[in-house]
């Protein structure tokens, strides 16, 4: 199969890009730099050159501090550009595949969110995910849009990311509080996105990892992971503080958006693992 990844210098465009290789997919990728994907005629002039089988948007503007500063490159990347290529890919009779976020829920629900929940987004970023969703799936019934959230991996610039070499340098660890969600670690995020493409799944699917935690708790299971392979760390205390006082969060998050995964296992066909165990095979994959 020929598939299509754009945003593949993203984090999860990595990992997809690696994933779609060890399947032996023939891939043609491109990066931020490479294509811009809110280019005007981007999308039909790409699929005519690399005439794929499965396009994959993995290209997002993820930063919800920079969003809310940049509100119309937020809804070309997010929203406007999605719609584009959604539709482009429609009219050649190309599968299209677009990751959407947790962000789009105002975390006022009690129990997971499922597919079908109707979004309350708190933020410019959320807006623009939710809003792109909509507009993707108007564009093409027929497409596919996996949710992710927490997403972590190999050189990422997520805190859960950055986590391991943090708990190695500081003494004291300070997460954001109050927050409690679905997690991803990005080598399975690619596994799950490519399983349920090869499924025939159409409309929304979320592919996060079974599980719920907060980051707290996910700061903890790093360090006893690390502590049981004898790994040195100067941390020794993680401590939570309200989500404002974490430098660089000034933007509102849920402080509840665990997925509900039920419909993904089910037409998968199998179990998704849990969080901790995709914590355990990112710490071995870095060497911690």
């Amino acid at each position: 199969m020929q598939v299509l990844i754009l945003g593949a210098g993203g984090l999860t465009g990595r990992y997809l890009l690696r994933e779609a290789k060890r399947r032996g997919m023939e891939v043609a990728a491109f990066t931020r730099q490479e294509l811009d994907i809110t280019k005007p005629d981007a999308a039909r002039e790409t699929l005519a050159r690399v005439n794929p089988e499965l396009v994959i948007n993995a290209a997002s503007m993820t930063s919800l501090e920079f969003c809310e500063e940049n509100p119309v490159l937020s809804r070309k990347v997010n929203c406007e550009a999605p719609e584009d290529w959604a539709k482009e890919c429609g009219r050649a009779g190309v599968r299209f595949v677009h990751l959407g976020t947790d962000y789009i829920f105002d975390g006022k629900k009690s129990s997971a969110y499922l597919p079908t929940d109707p979004p309350s987004p708190l933020s410019r970023y959320g807006k623009d995910k939710a809003e792109g969703e909509k507009r993707v799936l108007r564009a093409n019934p027929h497409a596919l849009v996996v949710r992710l959230a927490w997403v972590y991996g190999h050189g990422g610039k997520t805190f859960m990311s950055k986590l391991p070499a943090i708990l190695a340098e500081k003494e004291i660890v300070e997460v954001a509080g109050g927050r409690t969600g679905s997690c991803t670690y990005a080598g399975e995020a690619a596994r799950t996105i490519l399983d349920l493409a090869a499924s025939g799944a159409q409309g929304i699917y979320h592919g996060v990892q079974s599980g719920v935690t907060t980051w707290k708790r996910f700061a903890e299971k790093a360090a006893e992971g690390m502590r049981k392979k004898g790994k040195k760390m100067a941390c020794r205390e993680i401590r939570e503080l309200p989500q404002e006082k974490i430098a660089g969060l000034k933007v509102p998050r849920p402080a509840f958006s665990a997925l509900d995964i039920s419909g993904t296992e089910k037409i998968l066909g199998r179990k998704i693992p849990g969080w901790e165990e995709g914590l355990a095979e990112y710490l071995q994959e870095i060497g911690w």
